[in-house]
């Protein structure tokens, strides 16, 4: 909460004051949740969140200051609060309804397996009004820890004081009118047992059994013709050896020769680099060669040909970069041409090059991670130049997304009778768990808006578990599985 007030306080926009400070603190957990703690803090490091005094952080105001918003945290009484602010009492909220306070943060989800965790803004305009949602955003639950999932719940909860006053200050009055309205708050949620702490613990020691039986990875498949089947029905698997990962594929026709990018990363080295196999139709493949090496990880290697000339912008978010490549001697010859966005962690640029109307424009889809925290998969951003090489802006609503049921790329973009499509990760209730297909509605430089229209996710019984990304070249069509191999 300090941390999404400093930010707010921080734009041009805000000006953030304390008008009152009451004095709280949580209960004391029972004695088998406080053992569970420390174990899982233990096991998956994450640090402890330190209480600060809001007085020591903020400057004051006096009590009867007219305010535009009033944010309410912790305890506070919001009736107290009613009529003091033009545009209502603002307090941060959990769970899919909103009705879980701070203190209960992404606990139950964790406890119950819940694959997702909701987090957000709502607004009580007025005595007797429901309440409306300002800001929603829903994360992949990480069932195996409660300390973990709400290091990466809370950085991204942090940034959604700053984006919605923001869009208020934007839209005007008339934003908040049309904001969502929410259910009835239910009964208060319980506090965490013995019970709750069993269950994550039986859950990790089962996922620990699970991992030392069975190597989790990620191989190849493709088909000639025919249309994307999650159960890989009518494909070709190629299946990388059991120390690595062969996924992200890219592929590039080449007089009636395909040629495959993909990452490979071997898990003794660490980090990932560029492979490339040769695919003919007859189904003969070759060998995989390493075409582009980097000190630190690079992956998703998104190919496109412009002005007569093939180019790749691999993934290189270790290295806070978007980095475009141009082949310079086709497939094994790569040459860095240009950094197009620096200091930025960004995963799985994938652009589109939009033609006609007022002019040609480039767009860059990437996701990044909210507030510094390990997690990719929920934030879509978006970038426009008028130049490959040119000056690239942020859309001023990044990020245009948050849901990691929908949000990470998953390949490039495509058109169909005139319609655009985009290929996007499904990474719920796991990473790469499918793909889902938005049709793009709505792509300017002011706004944007897409709607789900198909998705893929493997069956049980076809032995996957996952599918990420999506790419054609002529009627060949390559895909990524996740699937488990006995050790043994």
């Amino acid at each position: 909460m300090v941390e999404a007030l400093a930010k707010l306080a921080a734009a041009e926009f805000a000006e953030v004051r304390l008008i009152e400070a009451g004095h709280a603190s949580p209960g004391a957990p029972s004695l088998p949740w406080r053992l569970y703690d420390a174990l899982d803090r233990r096991l998956f490091g994450a640090a402890p969140t330190e209480p600060l005094l809001l007085a020591d952080q903020l400057a004051s105001a006096a009590p009867d200051a007219p305010l535009d918003i009033a944010f309410a945290l912790g305890a506070v009484d919001e009736a107290r609060l009613e009529g003091r602010a033009r545009y209502g009492v603002w307090r941060f909220c959990f769970g899919a309804d909103g009705a879980l306070s701070e203190s209960l943060a992404g606990l139950p989800e964790v406890a119950a397996a819940e694959p997702l965790c909701a987090s957000g803004l709502k607004v009580h305009l007025a005595a007797g009004r429901p309440a409306r949602l300002a800001y929603q955003s829903w994360s992949r639950t990480y069932p195996f820890s409660v300390a973990r999932n709400n290091d990466q719940l809370l950085r991204k909860t942090a940034e959604f004081a700053y984006r919605a006053v923001r869009e208020l200050h934007r839209a005007g009055d008339g934003w908040l009118a049309k904001l969502r309205e929410l259910r009835e708050r239910p009964s208060a949620p319980r506090a965490p047992g013995v019970g709750d702490a069993t269950r994550i613990v039986t859950r990790l020691a089962r996922r620990g059994v699970e991992r030392a039986l069975n190597i989790e990875q990620w191989f190849l498949a493709y088909r000639f013709g025919g249309r994307m089947q999650a159960s890989l029905e009518g494909f070709t698997r190629i299946m990388p050896p059991k120390d690595r990962d062969w996924a992200d594929p890219f592929v590039v026709e080449k007089s009636g020769r395909y040629y495959i990018f993909f990452e490979e990363l071997i898990y003794a080295e660490g980090k990932a680099h560029i492979a490339m196999l040769e695919l003919d139709r007859a189904g003969r493949v070759s060998a995989p060669t390493r075409v582009l090496e980097a000190d630190y990880h690079l992956s998703y290697p998104y190919l496109f040909e412009h002005d007569g000339q093939l180019w790749m912008l691999p993934e290189s978010a270790r290295n806070r970069r978007v980095e475009l490549y141009r082949c310079v001697d086709f497939p094994l010859q790569w040459r860095r041409e240009r950094v197009l966005l620096d200091e930025v962690r960004l995963v799985d640029a994938t652009l589109y090059q939009q033609k006609g109307g007022a002019g040609d424009r480039w767009w860059m889809f990437a996701n990044s991670a909210a507030g510094g925290s390990r997690m990719f998969d929920d934030e879509l951003h978006l970038f426009y130049a008028d130049r490959l090489t040119g000056d690239w802006r942020p859309h001023p609503k990044n990020p245009v997304k948050s849901d990691a049921r929908s949000s990470r790329p998953a390949g490039a973009l495509f058109s169909r009778n005139g319609v655009l499509y985009r290929p996007a990760q499904v990474c719920v209730p796991r990473y790469g768990a499918g793909l889902a297909i938005h049709r793009v509605l709505k792509l300017t430089p002011e706004e944007y808006a897409e709607r789900q229209v198909e998705r893929l996710l493997p069956a049980p019984e076809s032995g996957l578990f996952g599918l990420h990304t999506m790419n054609r070249a002529g009627d060949l069509l390559v895909v990524d599985a996740f699937a488990r191999r006995r050790r043994i």
